[in-house]
């Protein structure tokens, strides 16, 4: 008798006792597109409906919100989320959890750089019975993101100088660094004046057409490497990046580079130096000067290693200037206690070396 009555209550109790007391969490909105600059906001609802197994008072809570890339947690977001929620064994009822989550810059930018789909902000509540999770979408997009702007544009070789001389044939490329605040695309070309062209009409003509898509929590840089640059023809070559401006207020440096006429130099060391003199010490205020050179375009100071050709590093300048100091930079490719070698080239401009000086000693201090 005993037993039936048992497996009569379980019969009875069945349906309520397997019932899911969470039974859907829906997000509202479903989907947000958010700023990729500064710290972008969203506000979400979360709807949560629960249907209770037994009479009781219970506590519906969530402990934070997740930030998730292809369903992996990069980050976490928001504060506790809780209501009571007091029912009748079989009663059902909807909580309602209104929020505002704001991103870092950091997530921000991890929105706008994951793949398309990828991200989305869930939540996972429960009434201590039973959990369940939501999801919300979540793009990069429009709102506060603002235009792309330009910053800076900085231009240097391969081997970060700002002018340079080279043989023909040898390799060149030149770099742009772009400084750039918010996203958006970016439209530049790469230009060329080569030694064939009118220097004074400055006519460049179109190396290479560049189109990058930008993308920037707040402030951002890219580089930007140029093609493989003419060096055949002898002579003065002018190269610059120039870049889609709406502001009309950016500055489009101008790198120069001198490709020399066949592989002679002057026969004779003709030139005058005037400046340092013999074994003396390098440092950045050491000045080195010379004589003026008729018919020069460029002057370029060479250091190298003792009694050999390798040259460790230079400086190149116009002929409106007959002397120069070296940078921290450049003198940071030196060993300390090592002497070496330097030597004056004058250029015209077809890159014809019109003399060089005797070759002199400079050291490093220790």
């Amino acid at each position: 008798m005993i037993t039936r009555l048992i497996a009569f209550l379980l019969f009875i109790l069945a349906p309520a006792l397997a019932q899911a007391n969470v039974n859907s969490v829906t997000p509202s909105p479903s989907s947000v597109a958010v700023a990729v600059v500064g710290a972008p906001r969203v506000t979400v609802t979360w709807t949560v409906n629960r249907t209770a197994a037994t009479t009781a008072t219970v506590s519906v809570t969530s402990a934070n919100a997740d930030l998730r890339v292809g369903g992996v947690v990069v980050s976490t977001l928001g504060n506790i989320l809780s209501q009571s929620s007091s029912l009748i064994g079989g009663q059902s009822e909807t909580l309602r959890f209104t929020e505002t989550l704001v991103l870092t810059p950091a997530q921000a930018n991890t929105v706008a750089t994951s793949d398309a789909g990828s991200v989305t902000i869930t939540r996972t509540f429960t009434d201590t019975e039973t959990t369940l999770v939501g999801t919300m979408q979540v793009a990069a997009g429009g709102g506060n993101t603002g235009d792309l702007q330009l910053r800076r544009i900085d231009l240097s070789f391969e081997n970060d100088a700002r002018a340079d001389v080279i043989r023909q044939g040898d390799r060149q490329r030149a770099v742009a660094r772009v400084s750039y605040r918010s996203s958006g695309l970016l439209k530049g070309e790469w230009r060329i004046v080569d030694p064939t062209s009118n220097y004074g009409s400055a006519r460049y003509r179109i190396l290479q057409v560049v189109r990058q898509q930008l993308v920037s929590s707040g402030q951002g840089e890219t580089r930007i490497v140029s093609p493989p640059l003419p060096t055949q023809k002898n002579g003065l070559y002018l190269v610059t990046f120039v870049a889609e401006d709406e502001s009309g207020v950016l500055d489009f440096p101008v790198l120069r580079y001198f490709v020399l006429q066949g592989s002679t130099e002057a026969p004779v060391e003709n030139l005058d130096v005037v400046s340092p003199a013999e074994g003396a010490i390098l440092a950045t205020d050491t000045v080195f000067s010379w004589s003026y050179v008729k018919g020069a375009y460029a002057y370029q100071i060479e250091l190298f290693e003792p009694a050999s050709e390798d040259i460790v590093t230079g400086k190149l300048v116009g002929a409106e200037t007959q002397n120069l100091n070296f940078s921290v930079f450049s003198l940071d490719r030196l060993k300390p206690g090592q002497v070496y070698d330097w030597r004056l080239r004058a250029i015209d401009r077809g890159g014809k070396i019109l003399g060089v000086s005797a070759r002199r000693k400079i050291m490093m201090p220790q």
